[in-house]
């Protein structure tokens, strides 16, 4: 439940203590990130964002879980309702704590603010 809401909260140290020190966040538009790294990846959220012109706190909420998870594999309902994010979060667990979380989109506008340029 500590994962769940430093996402709702966007806080990289809630999420971080909730997480074993080999944790792997994997957004595919924007990178991998680990425990100790989770924080650029707020950051870089402002930035793109508040760039297109959000100044909202980037809260992600998890729903479910989901029917048919496998053994230790749970997935959610992603949605970042003020930047116009939806998907799914598959985030894996173990005895010490989350291990890994990897999302995937729902393509819409605001995938695009996201995406990296290529070659960067």
């Amino acid at each position: 439940m500590q994962y769940i809401a430093g996402w709702a909260q966007a806080d990289a140290a809630m999420i971080g203590h909730a997480a074993t020190d080999g944790y792997r966040f994997h957004d595919p538009l924007v990178g991998v990130f680990s425990r100790q790294r989770l924080s650029r990846y707020f950051a870089f959220l402002h930035a793109q964002f508040d760039c297109a012109g959000v100044r909202a706190r980037p809260a992600f909420y998890l729903h479910g879980p989901m029917d048919g998870c496998a053994e230790g594999e749970f997935a959610f309902f992603r949605e970042a309702p003020q930047l116009g994010l939806t998907g799914i979060a598959r985030i894996l667990i173990g005895a010490g704590g989350v291990i890994a979380e990897t999302v995937s989109y729902d393509l819409n506008m605001a995938t695009g603010t996201l995406r990296r340029p290529t070659g960067g």
